[in-house]
């Protein structure tokens, strides 16, 4: 039995190959990521040109194309198949994306129509940062499938998600070792900046050692040579002028014995001047400062006036906006009064005039049931709504035979007793009559599920005018 299955698995499939004439169209774009690092990091990402789209089917290479001047390119996949696309470009980690044809149904090989496409969201291309796992990269980062839901192609969301996942850890692991660079730079450029060419050296240095190959420090390292001289020059320059300092010094204290003499004398004559000079300046400050001290109490009192006037102003003026916000206030309440009081008297008038049209419609469906209702023809079927003939009792007392006895509740519900008239009807087959009472149910209650049914039951066995 299970050979027969797989022969009749055989046949579907060898049919199913022949009809197969699409191909699945991956479009994409590589960009190639540069870093500039320096004390800082920045990024570049543009279109890359001459990048390497090859399609594998297990190891065997089915096409290439390279990326054109703005990075895009397009592959197209064969049906029923596993397939790996593979980009790659020099100096740069390789990615690798999964393609499977397999599982489009019979119906969809045969629709001249189909012609399945799928767009990818982008390659980045970018070197490789030392000590950085990229093994993740070895695998595909997406999984392309045929989802039937979709009839078209998609990527595998749970397998996207968990690559994404492990490309956001290497992308961390990169920005830990970028910002371990910069940082280290930028230690050794402030030592620089503040002339500790030692401390900037060993910075440099051990960037060197964090990610080869940078120019950067390097460079730095061109202006710590230049700084170290600097340094030698300096001290050179500092002890010849240490020495020249203490001949200067000596001149100088010589100088000044004679200049502190001649200070003396001039000192003594200067104190006894500055004295009759401040004794004059504090006599007229003392009259300034009282003058001053006159004009500020002037000027406080006014202010106090003032002061007061106004606060009193804004006390008064804040009492009439008071009394005028609370008379608008009583007027909108009043306004709002009114306006409620009137629309409570209109809705208990119409309420009352409803009142009274439902009591005369229902006073008019009852006297029309009593004088319209005309007993059906005696066919041994006996509609609801009608009783069996008995003996009644006419006005004189003589007893009388009555064919047709009307319900003593007929009229009592418009409702009830048009559908008591209708299913009868119904019963008898009398469609037309049948629907004129279901109408007439309709219109003592609009919109009832029963009478809308079996009115439409009714109409549909009328059939066709």
């Amino acid at each position: 039995m299970k050979k027969i299955v797989f022969l009749l698995v055989l046949c579907i499939f060898s049919y199913t190959a022949e009809a197969q004439d699409w191909r699945l169209k991956l479009k994409s774009n590589v960009q190639l990521r540069t870093w500039k690092l320096t004390s800082k990091s920045e990024v570049e990402e543009k279109g890359l040109a001459g990048a390497s789209i090859a399609l594998y089917k297990g190891a065997s290479k089915l096409s290439e194309v390279l990326s054109d001047a703005n990075g895009d390119f397009m592959v197209e996949v064969p049906p029923n198949g596993e397939f790996t696309l593979v980009v790659s470009y020099p100096g740069c980690n390789t990615k690798k994306f999964a393609v499977s044809t397999l599982g489009v149904p019979e119906e969809m090989n045969k629709d001249e129509k189909f012609k399945p496409s799928f767009g990818i969201g982008g390659f980045i291309m970018a070197r490789a940062f030392p000590g950085i796992d990229y093994s993740t990269l070895k695998q595909p980062l997406v999984k392309v499938v045929y989802v039937p839901k979709l009839k078209n192609f998609n990527d595998d969301k749970d397998y996207t998600s968990q690559m994404l996942n492990q490309i956001g850890a290497i992308s961390d692991a990169e920005n830990v070792l970028i910002d371990q660079f910069t940082s280290t730079n930028k230690i050794g450029d402030d030592a620089l900046r503040r002339g500790d060419c030692p401390l900037a050296k060993a910075s440099y240095e051990k960037a060197m050692t964090i990610i080869p190959g940078e120019i950067y420090p390097k460079d730095q390292l061109e202006k710590v040579g230049l700084c170290l001289k600097e340094k030698e020059d300096a001290a050179k320059k500092a002890a010849d002028d240490a020495a020249a300092k203490v001949a200067a010094q000596k001149a100088a204290e010589e100088k000044a014995a004679a200049d502190k003499l001649a200070a003396e004398q001039a000192a003594k004559d200067k104190a006894e001047a500055d004295k009759a000079a401040r004794e004059k300046l504090a006599a007229e400050n003392a009259a300034k400062q009282k003058e001053k001290e006159k004009a500020a109490a002037d000027k406080a009192l006014a202010d106090k006036e003032a002061a007061d006037k106004a606060a009193k102003e804004k006390e008064t003026a804040e009492a009439l906006a008071k009394e005028k916000l609370a008379m608008e206030k009583a007027a909108k309440q009043k306004e709002k009064d009114d306006k409620k009081a009137a629309a409570d008297k209109a809705a208990s008038e119409k309420a009352e005039a409803d009142k009274l049209a439902k009591e005369k419609q229902a006073a008019a469906a009852v006297e029309k049931n009593n004088t319209t209702a005309t007993p059906p023809k005696d066919n041994g079927i006996k509609p609801s709504g009608f009783e069996t003939p008995v003996n009644t009792e006419n006005s004189n007392g003589n007893k009388g035979d009555s064919k047709y006895k009307t319900p003593q509740v007929l009229g009592a519900n418009p409702y009830k007793d048009a559908i008591t008239k209708a299913d009868g009807f119904l019963k008898m087959k009398r469609y037309s009559e049948a629907k004129e009472a279901y109408e007439e149910a309709l219109k003592a209650k609009p919109d009832d599920p029963y009478a809308t049914k079996k009115l439409a039951e009714v109409i549909s066995a009328l059939g066709p005018k």
